[in-house]
């Protein structure tokens, strides 16, 4: 393939996303959801070069013994780049989000809501879809086995919902990164403690699982410190990707030593927005506000240029690695299944959240999109916990479901959330113009009021002068 044919190809994905942005920003539709459907189209790449460039395609035929695959190759290699992909996003959406959120009271009271919610919401789900799993949909299955699959699917995406939710207040805002946020760390140490006990034949006890969190938010208070201080000291213009680069090492350290990865990435990201309230005391010393602040701008452009970039490609690769037709797979059982499953999921999040916020419950308990964690963990099902491989291929086409239906419930509510903006802001300038109105009305009276006074005093000013008149002229007729 002309490697120009690829570049103009990568170029239209970023510009249509950009657009797409725009779209979702106006409407509330998350552009996620059409970069997966773009994604689907982009399926059809075989069919298209094979019209548009027939020769090529022989001659690739011809030289290789094998049919042409697509633009990507294999699924294999499709699987990798979504997993690469899928880090870096994950990443850099973390940060960009932590970059926004400011430590005071409000956040404080926000981020422990969020947690129990997270922690709740969970483990609620992930119990309850692994016992309709093991007791319904696949017997063969027994609970821990089943967990494999329901705990990715009970994971809230933070890559979908951080950038769906831009024009929200900021306590609304605060809860909802941290409630994904949360729900991403919990879920993919959840994960590896299934897949550990699996491996081991023993569960993990929960001393050991609050061990590896205390632990993991101590390294990250410690490395974030370190990093700031010693970026503000690095004279250069490149220290910014070097940063970016470290934050990754250092996430992907964390991961192989099994500690809380997104942990590091979203309290260096709170640290930095927050350094005048971390570095106090004789810490303040070793700070340079200037230089600091400087990074901090900088690095929250870089972040959201980057993320917006890698999260564009991740969405159409899984659109295009995906494949639709799992979702008829033994004659509509996949959809049956999905139903079930996607129903459990919303209980259990109405029961948590219709408490939390005292009786509301909109449009937090529709704000609950599975997406790019829920990806990454169901790549590493690996063969070895595949226990029913019937039930392994239908999970494909439940994963792709409930993605779909939770992207589609989240464009619902966000959809009514920017009627009701437009609808109180149409009530706000309503209310602005009936105000003018009186105001204009009072003026208008007013100056009627003035303009009839100023007439009566010009008429009694002039009755005046006819009397005075009328009397210099009656004295004279007497004479």
């Amino acid at each position: 393939m002309d490697p120009l044919i690829v570049i103009i190809a990568l170029g239209a994905i970023i510009i249509i996303s950009h657009f797409l942005n725009i779209y979702s920003e106006n409407t509330g539709v998350p552009s996620v959801l059409i970069l997966i459907f773009f994604g689907a189209i982009l399926q059809l790449d075989t069919q298209i070069a094979a019209i548009l460039f027939p020769e090529w395609i022989l001659d690739y035929e011809s030289t290789h013994n094998k049919s042409w695959e697509g633009v990507l190759g294999a699924d294999n290699v499709k699987a990798n780049l979504l997993e690469i992909l899928g880090v870096g996003g994950l990443i850099l959406i973390l940060l960009e989000a932590a970059l926004d959120l400011k430590i005071n009271k409000t956040m404080i009271v926000s981020s422990s809501k969020a947690f129990f919610v997270a922690l709740f919401g969970l483990l609620g789900s992930s119990f309850l879809m692994a016992y309709l799993i093991s007791s319904i949909f696949a017997p063969e299955l027994d609970l821990l086995h089943a967990l494999l699959y329901s705990v990715p699917l009970s994971i809230i995406s933070s890559a979908i919902i951080i950038p769906s939710i831009e024009s929200f207040n900021e306590e609304k805002k605060g809860f909802l990164i941290y409630e994904s946020t949360f729900s991403d760390v919990l879920g993919i140490l959840m994960f590896q403690v299934v897949v550990g006990s699996l491996a081991t034949g023993a569960i993990m006890s929960s001393g050991e699982i609050i061990g590896k969190l205390v632990l993991s938010i101590l390294f990250s208070i410690i490395i974030s410190i370190i990093l700031i201080y010693l970026f503000q000291k690095i004279k250069g213009h490149t220290k910014l990707f070097l940063l970016f680069s470290i934050l990754i090492l250092l996430y992907a350290v964390a991961e192989k030593l099994h500690l809380s990865a997104l942990l590091i990435v979203l309290i260096f990201g709170i640290i930095l927005n927050n350094y005048k309230s971390v570095f106090v005391g004789f810490l303040a010393k070793i700070i340079e506000p200037e230089k600091v602040d400087a990074i901090q701008d900088d690095f929250k452009m870089i972040m959201r240029e980057s993320a917006f970039v890698v999260r564009t490609f991740f969405f159409v690769l899984f659109g295009y690695y995906v494949s639709f037709e799992s979702l008829f797979t033994g004659y509509g059982l996949v959809i049956f299944y999905s139903l079930i499953l996607f129903a459990a999921i919303y209980f259990v999040r109405f029961i948590l959240i219709f408490p939390t916020f005292k009786g509301r419950y909109w449009p937090e308990v529709f704000l609950s999109p599975r997406g790019l964690i829920t990806i990454l963990l169901f790549f590493q099902i690996t063969d070895q916990y595949i226990c029913d491989m019937t039930w392994h291929n239908q999970a494909e086409g439940v994963l792709l479901f409930i993605i779909l239906g939770s992207a589609f419930t989240m464009s619902n509510a966000l959809i009514g959330v920017k009627k009701l903006e437009a609808k109180k802001l149409k009530e706000e300038k309503l209310k602005i113009a009936e105000e003018q109105s009186k105001i204009l009305n009072k003026e208008w009276l007013k100056d009627a009021h003035n303009k009839q006074m100023e007439k009566l005093k010009e008429d009694t000013i002039e009755s005046n002068d006819k009397f005075e008149n009328n009397e210099d002229i009656g004295p004279q007729q007497d004479d």
